[in-house]
């Protein structure tokens, strides 16, 4: 079952077409990851998914639910973290008080709220900075503090809108666990707006690259991953002669690319197992001294600087 579909969806701003008739479909349980660079729809579509924003064409549901006809039941089941997320929070009051205050409004039960908010601060770092008040948190620290907010109700969906941005690299790594043990535990869905292309390789399921307001390519990470191998990068190490290695690599017609380093270069190879061979054969003709010959790990880089690029097909 799809937890988030849209079909078509459009947002306009007087000439800009911010979202473009995209189409998404997020599996229930999944982490699924928007990714683009700034200005690509990212947040204008996360916005349209938690009915802050009413399309101007097309359509989405939430949980079941529609964005135009049920955006209270869609509020009930989804937990938000809009971009800036930390300047969102009441800044007089205290940590605690922010949690608390959020989970009477969500109807939490009222002798579950402590444990949850004790729960999810300790796992935050947060927990010793309960009674300071939110203005007083650095923007890190609110940062979080608007993340547990986010989960405190333990909603089906969870809408992210750069859900790392302003933390450090150990809170950033904090996050990532979480989401990833509740997406296992409570089967909760994840919707992640990121610009962060590791941070989308190491949590999400499937992934959709938006850039100006469309969607450009989707699928989930190995049968996007599938899409490189057709070529493939090999770093060349040498003991000698790195501008003579660099010609040689240039020369070749099946060398689509060739990026130079302090002693190695990196090359992209059309059908590499043709090929390979006689790029050796070639280089050891000229006199260079071969030390490394290594196949590059494919990444999603590769593929979103592909798109983003146009290469894609």
């Amino acid at each position: 079952m799809d937890e988030v579909i849209a079909i078509g969806l459009t947002k306009r701003f007087d000439d800009l077409t911010a979202v473009d008739h995209i189409d998404l479909n997020v599996p229930e349980g999944s982490i699924y990851g928007l990714l683009g660079p700034n200005g690509a729809g990212k947040s204008t579509t996360l916005r349209l998914l938690c009915t802050l924003l009413r399309p101007d064409e097309g359509t989405a549901s939430v949980g079941g639910f529609d964005i135009i006809e049920s955006p209270v039941k869609i509020r009930e089941i989804t937990g938000v973290l809009p971009e800036e997320g930390n300047h969102t929070l009441y800044q007089t009051l205290s940590s605690y008080e922010n949690l608390e205050y959020f989970g009477k409004l969500y109807d939490i039960p009222e002798d579950e709220i402590p444990s949850r908010i004790e729960e999810l601060l300790s796992f935050m770092g947060l927990w010793e900075r309960k009674d300071d008040p939110a203005g007083e948190l650095s923007t890190g620290n609110r940062q979080r503090l608007a993340l547990c907010r986010a989960l405190l109700h333990r909603p089906k969906v969870l809408l992210l809108d750069e859900p790392t941005s302003a933390l450090d690299p150990i809170a950033a790594k904090r996050v990532r666990e979480l989401i990833l043990s509740l997406a296992e535990k409570y089967k909760q869905t994840f919707f992640i707006n990121s610009h962060n292309l590791a941070e989308v390789q190491r949590i999400c399921d499937s992934i959709a690259i938006i850039d100006e307001g469309k969607i450009l390519l989707s699928g989930n990470t190995k049968e996007l991953r599938s899409r490189l191998q057709a070529s493939q990068s090999y770093r060349i190490r040498v003991a000698n002669d790195l501008e003579g290695a660099l010609l040689v690599a240039k020369s070749m017609d099946f060398v689509k690319s060739v990026d130079k380093e302090v002693d190695s270069i990196t090359v992209t190879i059309e059908d590499p197992d043709s090929n390979n061979s006689f790029l050796m054969q070639s280089l050891l003709s000229k006199g260079i001294k071969i030390i490394e010959f290594a196949e590059e790990e494919a990444t999603l880089e590769d593929l979103y600087l592909d798109v983003i690029k146009g290469g894609a097909e």
